[in-house]
Protein backbone atom coordinates (compact mmCIF):
# COMPACT_ATOMS: atom_id res chain seq x y z
CA UNK A 1 0.00 0.00 0.00
CA UNK A 2 1.71 3.51 -1.11
CA UNK A 3 1.72 5.87 1.77
CA UNK A 4 0.02 9.32 0.68
CA UNK A 5 -1.78 12.53 1.44
CA UNK A 6 -2.83 12.42 4.61
CA UNK A 7 -1.75 8.82 6.34
CA UNK A 8 1.46 9.18 9.11
CA UNK A 9 4.82 9.44 7.72
CA UNK A 10 7.33 6.58 8.62
CA UNK A 11 9.52 6.79 11.26
CA UNK A 12 13.36 6.53 10.78
CA UNK A 13 16.42 7.27 12.37
CA UNK A 14 19.43 7.20 10.29
CA UNK A 15 22.66 7.98 10.29
CA UNK A 16 23.97 11.12 8.17
CA UNK A 17 27.03 11.54 6.31
CA UNK A 18 26.94 15.78 7.17
CA UNK A 19 24.57 15.75 10.50
CA UNK A 20 25.08 13.22 12.66
CA UNK A 21 22.06 10.96 13.41
CA UNK A 22 18.46 11.95 12.08
CA UNK A 23 15.31 10.92 13.73
CA UNK A 24 12.00 11.80 12.14
CA UNK A 25 10.69 12.13 15.60
CA UNK A 26 13.29 15.59 16.18
CA UNK A 27 10.94 17.48 13.61
CA UNK A 28 8.03 17.01 15.82
CA UNK A 29 5.77 20.10 15.72
CA UNK A 30 7.37 21.55 12.32
CA UNK A 31 6.79 21.27 8.52
CA UNK A 32 9.94 18.83 7.06
CA UNK A 33 11.18 18.14 3.08
CA UNK A 34 11.96 14.81 2.07
CA UNK A 35 13.64 14.23 -0.86
CA UNK A 36 14.33 10.88 -1.91
CA UNK A 37 17.28 10.81 -4.75
CA UNK A 38 18.60 8.65 -6.87
CA UNK A 39 22.40 8.24 -6.68
CA UNK A 40 25.44 11.02 -6.98
CA UNK A 41 26.63 9.46 -10.42
CA UNK A 42 23.62 10.34 -11.96
CA UNK A 43 24.02 13.53 -14.08
CA UNK A 44 20.32 14.62 -13.54
CA UNK A 45 20.37 13.71 -9.67
CA UNK A 46 23.11 16.17 -9.44
CA UNK A 47 21.41 18.58 -11.00
CA UNK A 48 18.79 18.23 -8.77
CA UNK A 49 21.08 18.73 -6.40
CA UNK A 50 22.18 21.83 -7.00
CA UNK A 51 18.45 22.91 -7.13
CA UNK A 52 17.56 21.63 -3.93
CA UNK A 53 20.81 23.47 -2.67
CA UNK A 54 19.73 26.39 -3.89
CA UNK A 55 16.35 25.85 -3.04
CA UNK A 56 17.00 25.34 0.76
CA UNK A 57 18.36 29.04 0.81
CA UNK A 58 14.56 30.28 0.08
CA UNK A 59 12.86 28.38 2.81
CA UNK A 60 12.76 27.95 6.56
CA UNK A 61 11.47 24.91 6.11
CA UNK A 62 14.41 21.69 6.73
CA UNK A 63 15.01 19.51 4.00
CA UNK A 64 16.72 15.66 4.64
CA UNK A 65 17.86 14.23 1.07
CA UNK A 66 18.44 10.31 0.96
CA UNK A 67 20.49 9.09 -1.94
CA UNK A 68 21.03 5.24 -2.35
CA UNK A 69 24.87 6.40 -2.96
CA UNK A 70 27.10 4.66 -0.82
CA UNK A 71 28.39 6.63 2.39
CA UNK A 72 31.90 6.87 0.83
CA UNK A 73 30.79 7.83 -2.36
CA UNK A 74 28.13 10.71 -0.67
CA UNK A 75 30.84 12.24 1.49
CA UNK A 76 33.16 12.66 -1.59
CA UNK A 77 30.93 14.53 -3.51
CA UNK A 78 29.85 17.13 -0.86
CA UNK A 79 33.21 17.91 -1.03
CA UNK A 80 33.59 21.37 -1.68
CA UNK A 81 29.30 21.90 -1.11
CA UNK A 82 27.58 24.07 1.73
CA UNK A 83 25.01 21.83 2.08
CA UNK A 84 22.98 22.97 5.25
CA UNK A 85 20.73 19.50 5.28
CA UNK A 86 21.03 16.27 6.31
CA UNK A 87 22.44 13.99 3.62
CA UNK A 88 21.44 10.43 4.20
CA UNK A 89 23.05 7.51 2.42
CA UNK A 90 20.70 4.33 1.91
CA UNK A 91 22.55 1.76 0.76
CA UNK A 92 20.82 -1.72 -0.91
CA UNK A 93 22.73 -3.83 1.76
CA UNK A 94 19.41 -2.49 3.76
CA UNK A 95 17.11 -2.81 0.61
CA UNK A 96 16.91 0.52 0.18
CA UNK A 97 14.34 0.23 3.28
CA UNK A 98 13.38 3.53 3.56
CA UNK A 99 12.56 4.07 0.39
CA UNK A 100 10.00 1.04 0.36
CA UNK A 101 8.28 2.59 3.38
CA UNK A 102 8.01 5.48 1.57
CA UNK A 103 6.85 3.80 -1.20
CA UNK A 104 9.35 4.98 -3.54
CA UNK A 105 9.51 2.33 -6.33
CA UNK A 106 10.60 2.40 -9.87
CA UNK A 107 10.31 5.77 -11.93
CA UNK A 108 6.96 5.53 -14.52
CA UNK A 109 7.08 6.06 -17.82
CA UNK A 110 7.19 10.01 -17.81
CA UNK A 111 9.99 10.32 -14.68
CA UNK A 112 12.22 8.44 -17.06
CA UNK A 113 11.07 10.23 -20.59
CA UNK A 114 11.93 13.49 -18.24
CA UNK A 115 15.32 12.27 -17.49
CA UNK A 116 16.34 11.00 -20.86
CA UNK A 117 15.03 15.14 -21.69
CA UNK A 118 17.31 16.68 -19.23
CA UNK A 119 20.43 14.33 -19.88
CA UNK A 120 21.36 16.71 -22.51
CA UNK A 121 20.58 19.88 -20.45
CA UNK A 122 22.68 18.95 -17.87
CA UNK A 123 25.47 17.68 -20.01
CA UNK A 124 25.99 20.90 -21.25
CA UNK A 125 25.91 21.98 -18.11
CA UNK A 126 29.04 20.00 -17.17
CA UNK A 127 27.33 17.66 -15.60
CA UNK A 128 29.04 13.68 -16.26
CA UNK A 129 28.04 10.55 -15.37
CA UNK A 130 29.98 8.94 -12.46
CA UNK A 131 29.54 5.57 -10.71
CA UNK A 132 26.57 3.21 -10.83
CA UNK A 133 25.33 2.95 -7.60
CA UNK A 134 21.66 2.57 -6.97
CA UNK A 135 18.84 1.35 -9.04
CA UNK A 136 19.09 2.81 -12.54
CA UNK A 137 15.42 2.88 -12.76
CA UNK A 138 14.59 4.24 -8.96
CA UNK A 139 12.02 7.00 -9.04
CA UNK A 140 13.41 10.54 -7.30
CA UNK A 141 10.46 11.83 -5.08
CA UNK A 142 9.80 14.32 -2.29
CA UNK A 143 7.71 14.58 0.60
CA UNK A 144 6.06 17.49 2.64
CA UNK A 145 5.39 16.42 6.03
CA UNK A 146 3.22 18.60 8.43
CA UNK A 147 3.81 19.77 11.93
CA UNK A 148 1.58 16.37 13.43
CA UNK A 149 3.76 13.85 11.07
CA UNK A 150 1.23 13.69 8.33
CA UNK A 151 2.48 13.66 5.13
CA UNK A 152 0.98 16.81 2.99
CA UNK A 153 2.07 16.51 -0.15
CA UNK A 154 3.94 13.69 -2.29
CA UNK A 155 5.92 13.89 -5.54
CA UNK A 156 6.85 10.82 -7.31
CA UNK A 157 8.63 12.12 -9.79
CA UNK A 158 11.66 14.52 -10.43
CA UNK A 159 11.66 17.12 -8.47
CA UNK A 160 10.11 20.35 -9.08
CA UNK A 161 11.64 23.27 -7.38
CA UNK A 162 9.02 26.17 -8.07
CA UNK A 163 6.40 23.78 -7.49
CA UNK A 164 7.51 22.14 -3.98
CA UNK A 165 9.08 26.30 -2.97
CA UNK A 166 5.08 27.24 -4.07
CA UNK A 167 3.65 24.52 -1.85
CA UNK A 168 6.13 25.43 1.52
CA UNK A 169 5.02 29.01 0.76
CA UNK A 170 1.22 27.97 0.87
CA UNK A 171 1.95 26.66 4.77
Amino acid sequence: MKVGVGDSAPGFSMDSVNKGRIELSRYSGASLVLVFGRYFGCPVCQDDFDELIELSGKTDVPIIYFTQSLEGSARKYLEGYDVDFPVIPVPNENGYKIYKEYSVGMMGFNTMLGILRRAGEVKKKGKVHGDYEGRETQSPADFVIDGNGKISRVNRGLLDGDALLEFLGSL
